[in-house]
């Protein structure tokens, strides 16, 4: 078959006589290539039509797509013109209704936000007390007429017990005055104590002990407290002598 160019076949049909063909090498290779380049072309036709299929989808969907943001365009585009007759004709309620429906979830979305205000809550007139100038109320005075030695302090249900030893730094002259006391807090706030007896005031010639009993104040602790301000003041009612003194809190 490989050197002939005719190839011979032979038909056996039962009884019947033998027949006999003679077909060229060339068609006989046509005749066997022939399904192979009709599956091919076939599968080629297969693969073209699925790749126009995905382009048509594609267009399809980039069509649907641009429509929608036609008509949102659009949309946009009629309510401006709203807007803008709704301006023209200068009426609020319309306009309010207008630019509520852009967000129906919140109507007042356009409106500006008002912050609730908290109104400060007053003071009681026991608590109103103004803070003193700690540099004055820390402010160490000694004028070198009295002096304060063994001071003595003890918190004891609801009252302070103090007591010092005064003396007159200058015995050739007598020294009369007072004792003015007053508690410094914690933060800063001072609290004046006040004797229910003649228990502060005092004329010497050399020293005497001061022992004095003072309620505290309303709503003032032991813990509240950081030190005790003792100021003896002369008959005018000038400092001659002022100092804080840490309390000890046992």
């Amino acid at each position: 078959m490989v050197g002939g160019t005719m190839i011979d076949i032979l038909v056996l049909r039962g009884a019947a006589a033998v027949g006999r063909y003679r077909l060229p090498a060339w068609l006989l290779r046509l005749l066997l290539l022939a399904p192979v380049a009709i599956v091919l072309l076939l599968g080629a036709a297969v693969a073209v039509a699925y790749h126009l299929h995905q382009d048509n989808i594609a267009l399809t969907d980039r069509a649907a797509a641009l429509r929608q943001e036609i008509d949102a365009a659009g949309e946009g585009l009629l309510r401006l013109e709203n807007l803008e007759r709704t301006l023209r004709s200068k009426d609020m309620t319309e306009l309010e209704t207008l630019l509520g429906s852009y967000n129906p979830d919140n109507p007042g979305w356009w409106k500006p936000r008002v912050e609730e205000r908290k109104e400060p809550v007053a003071a009681s007139p026991g608590e109103t007390r103004e803070r003193p100038d700690l540099s004055k109320l820390l402010a160490r005075v000694d004028a070198n007429q009295a002096g304060v030695d063994n001071l003595k302090v003890k918190f004891d249900n609801r009252r302070l017990t103090v007591g010092f030893d005064l003396s007159n730094v200058t015995p050739q002259t007598g020294l009369v005055g007072k004792v003015e006391a007053g508690l410094v807090g914690n933060d800063g706030s001072f609290w004046p104590l006040k004797a229910e007896k003649d228990e502060l005031s005092f004329q010497i010639q050399r020293f005497k002990q001061i022992s004095a009993s003072l309620p505290l104040p309303a709503k003032i602790e032991a813990r509240d407290v950081y030190g005790l301000r003792l100021v003896i003041v002369d008959p005018a009612g000038k400092p001659v002598f002022a100092q804080v003194y840490p309390v000890q809190k046992d």
